[in-house]
């Protein structure tokens, strides 16, 4: 954006340091999505340290790493939180609470228990963790010859945006939220003093964005409902804090031009070929990682499902 210095957040970073000092593409949907944003945007990328390969590399690129990202090059800069505090924000928080939570996982008649290994996760991980990534932020933001555009993303650092906006209030600030926003009564199955600072952390934006216009108005509804905030449906706004919060949604699309020619090249041409030597006649690719989160045991049961009413694709499907 014209005018801006744009600063882009997220848990992982565009690149994985392997230990014999080389790269690899950082997995996931999010790092796919954001390469061509960053580099479109020319922005700073902040992400955090997870891995000791990380954390040694935070140490030796002090201001900032210089990465490659789809065709230029970007900076990257760390948030490094001890290993005990990662494990904690992702490993206790992040993914098995909230991700269960926003995509209707949890069989709620005897889950989520919100024990007292969850409560010292929550204060000494998540919300650590969001602190030291909006520290980063603000830092990069302070130190900018133009106001802030601040492009936070996803549901590891909910806290980030009204920490930025506190210490920097001309920044211009988004969230962008990769997976579904529940309904207000599911938000509920977290106690008060995490799932308010939640909410209230993501209005520290100026726009909120989703995947779908149902999250946006389960978005408002939450806001209404669990904070008691003024919502009008008609603009998809929030009054918070005395602004104007509005939730629009964006559907993430991918890079045509990349996605083609990264299907003509040679290695996806000799894929196929590999492939054509061994596959039958149909076969079902998935692609996603081996974690129960992601549903892939309903995968296993559909196929297992096709089989039994289709027995004649028996020897000539492979999933």
């Amino acid at each position: 954006m014209p005018g801006r210095s744009t600063i882009l957040v997220s848990n992982r970073g565009p690149h994985d340091p392997r230990e014999d000092g080389t790269f690899r593409r950082g997995a996931g949907g999010v790092v796919t999505a954001l390469l061509t944003l960053a580099e479109a945007t020319g922005a700073d990328w902040v992400a955090c340290a997870r891995t000791d390969a990380e954390r040694r590399l935070a140490e030796r690129a002090g201001q900032g790493l210089k990465v490659r990202l789809t065709s230029g090059t970007g900076r990257l800069h760390y948030a490094t939180p001890t290993r005990e505090q990662y494990d904690m924000y992702y490993g206790v928080i992040a993914n098995p609470v909230l991700w269960f939570i926003q995509h209707y996982l949890w069989d709620l008649g005897n889950e989520p228990v919100i024990d007292d290994r969850v409560h010292q996760a929550w204060t000494d991980g998540y919300v650590q963790v969001n602190l030291q990534m909006a520290e980063k932020v603000i830092e990069l933001a302070n130190a900018a010859t133009e106001p802030a555009l601040v492009l936070v993303h996803d549901y590891q650092l909910y806290l980030v945006p009204r920490l930025v906006r506190e210490a920097v209030p001309n920044a211009l600030i988004q969230h962008f939220i990769h997976v579904p926003w529940p309904t207000p009564q599911y938000w509920k199955v977290l106690p008060k003093h995490m799932r308010d600072p939640i909410l209230e952390g993501v209005l520290g934006c100026d726009i909120v964005g989703f995947q779908s216009s149902l999250d946006v108005r389960n978005f408002l509804l939450t806001c209404e409902e669990n904070l008691g905030l003024q919502v009008d449906e008609h603009e998809r706004a929030v009054v918070s804090g005395g602004r104007i919060v509005y939730a629009r949604h964006y559907p993430i699309s991918v890079d045509v031009g990349s996605t083609t020619r990264l299907a003509s090249s040679r290695g996806v041409k000799r894929q196929e070929e590999d492939i054509a030597t061994w596959r039958p006649p149909y076969l079902i690719a998935r692609i996603d990682r081996t974690d129960p989160s992601k549903n892939i045991v309903r995968g296993f049961i559909a196929y297992e499902k096709l089989l039994r009413y289709h027995p004649e694709l028996r020897g000539k499907v492979q999933f």
